[in-house]
């Protein structure tokens, strides 16, 4: 399952890269593609300021994550096997009636030029138990794309396949995760300011 998200995300035929616009509002653009097994592929993108360290120390703040992305009450950096590779536990806190989720994921943090950088998101369920009260996220994909527009300004484009587990319906869980997708780049606008590019 988690090969087959992975080919979603990044290997999609042409043929397939139709996305339907599902908001665009206070400069954020959200976009679905609704897969054969009724979960959907999100894309979200935004220009806002900033530069590419100050959203990378933005990423690594995980004492702070709860404060921009959405629905999430805790990240915790399990390990680091190098400098740009990190296993992370989050746990989020689902809106009623949606039960508490939690997963484990490892992230790869690289540049492909001075001008941008890419992290690459998988689940890494091995690397953590099940703890008891959360219902694990096990089969997630995601990307986020950073460009260095001009000296102030970055584009942030954002991709992510996730099974909820469970039994929550798909429209419920569909519906959760494009509101989600909406209020963590319109908090992490605000929240990029106080990662100023002159002092990093």
């Amino acid at each position: 399952m988690r090969t087959m998200l992975l080919l979603l995300l990044f290997c999609t035929p042409l043929s397939a890269l139709q996305w339907q616009q599902v908001k665009i509002k206070q400069g954020i653009e959200v976009y679905q593609q609704k897969l054969p097994d009724g979960l959907l592929k999100l894309k979200a993108y935004t220009v806002t300021s900033g530069c590419l360290a100050a959203f990378e120390a933005l990423l690594l703040d995980t004492d702070n994550a709860d404060k921009w992305l959405s629905n999430v009450d805790s990240v915790n950096v399990l390990k680091s096997p190098s400098q740009n590779e990190h296993i992370v536990y989050t746990q989020f806190n689902a809106p009623w009636p949606i039960k508490n989720r939690d997963m484990v994921t490892y992230s790869r943090i690289f540049r492909t030029s001075n001008r941008q950088m890419q992290i690459g998101i998988q689940a890494a369920n091995n690397e953590y138990a099940k703890r008891d009260g959360f219902i694990r996220i096990e089969h997630v994909a995601a990307s986020w794309v950073i460009t260095q527009r001009d000296a102030d300004t970055i584009s942030v484009e954002y991709q992510a396949i996730a099974d909820p587990a469970g039994k929550i319906p798909h429209w419920l869980g569909n519906s959760v995760a494009k509101s989600n997708v909406f209020s963590t780049f319109k908090k992490m606008k605000a929240r990029l300011k106080l990662y100023p590019c002159s002092a990093i």
